[in-house]
């Protein structure tokens, strides 16, 4: 019996698809390397989000053939089940040339031929699900891990060093005027694109006082973002793409957003309190589950996306929020406690305590 993980060891992660899987599997890569520095590599989609953060991180890549399942046609799936048998044998290569003692996956298609080549090796492997339901790939290959984290079950996000912040203090919440921050995420939500904006302008004719608007559009909706608050009249810095986001959360108000699992992590971490408007169309409607039980705990609040065709109702609903600054208070605490948020270099000392 030894330890699933040391200082040591070398180390592959993988998992794609959206930020969700791919931000902790970079966190925890840097995380390892800073430890001992020791070997680490990122298995991952060619041309993809991974492959770009791992490059910019300079973490060694190796792309690896893999497709999608969910909510494809059936010849859709079929391809994605070719190209995932396909990706099998260069993950074995990869697996040879690495060597890595230990290999994490963080969910989506791509780590599927890796852990199954991992598997064939004889490799122990890790799987780290950030959404509070599992999705398919981390489903169907949890028989074959030798641990799983799941964030739902009590387990942690892997983030990086200042996300997780102490408790929020009460003068952030009643100070004037308040700051909100909207955002769909890096690459931007066009329907929250163009409702928000709406909502603040049925929001103006409340009168609950100015208010700082900072609005994170993505690169393709900036100048439409930003004609749709200048045309209400309403003043609002709206940007591309906000770099150090987790650097800003600490001194907003409130936060408009997805309900990612790192979006959560990221908010809750920084005690951040949230309204949380989930993609429709998420695979197995994750955002919505991840939305729904914060607010439940507490942590929130969530709104269905169709719900921004009502903008007097949603401005009536954001003044009750803004103008409650003790609400608005307990709600960055309660997200505070309950945030999945773990330093991945905390994750990676728990992982040692684990033996197979």
């Amino acid at each position: 019996m030894g330890a699933l993980y040391h200082a040591g060891s070398r180390l592959l992660v993988t998992g794609g698809g959206t930020g969700g899987h791919v931000i902790p599997a970079i966190e925890l890569a840097r995380a390892h390397r800073e430890r001992a520095n020791s070997p680490v590599f990122y298995a991952g989609g060619d041309g993809s989000l991974e492959a770009r953060l791992a490059k910019e991180a300079r973490i060694p890549f190796f792309p690896v053939s893999s497709g999608g399942f969910v909510g494809k046609s059936l010849a859709g799936k079929l391809m994605g089940l070719r190209k995932m048998a396909a990706g099998i044998p260069s993950a074995m290569k990869i697996l040879a040339e690495s060597r890595p003692d230990l290999v994490i996956g963080t969910g989506g298609y791509v780590q599927v031929p890796v852990v199954l080549a991992a598997r064939i090796r004889g490799l122990p492997v890790v799987l780290l699900e950030p959404n509070r339901v599992p999705g398919l790939a981390n489903r169907l290959l949890r028989p074959l891990a030798a641990k799983t984290v799941i964030s739902g079950e009590g387990g942690g996000i892997p983030v990086a060093p200042g996300v997780r912040g102490p408790e929020p203090l009460p003068e952030r919440f009643f100070r004037n005027p308040p700051r909100v921050l909207v955002m769909g995420g890096s690459q931007g939500a066009r329907a929250i694109n163009r409702k928000i904006p709406e909502i603040f302008g049925e929001l103006r004719k409340i009168s609950i006082g100015p208010i700082e608007i900072l609005h994170q559009s993505g690169e393709r909706w900036v100048e439409e973002t930003r004609e749709a608050y200048q045309k209400l009249g309403i003043p609002a810095r709206v940007e591309g793409f906000l770099s150090g986001i987790s650097g800003l959360l600490s001194g907003q108000t409130l936060v408009i957003a997805r309900a990612g699992a790192m979006t959560i992590a990221e908010l809750t971490g920084s005690g951040t309190p949230a309204i949380y408007i989930p993609f429709p169309h998420s695979a197995g409607g994750h955002q919505e589950l991840n939305a729904m039980s914060l607010s439940k705990e507490g942590g929130g609040w969530s709104w269905r996306e169709d719900r921004l065709e009502d903008p007097g109702g949603c401005a009536q609903d954001l003044a009750r929020i803004l103008v409650d600054r003790e609400g608005l208070y307990a709600i960055a605490r309660n997200a505070w406690r309950l945030s999945p948020a773990v330093p991945a270099e905390e994750w990676l000392h728990a992982l040692e305590l684990c033996y197979v």
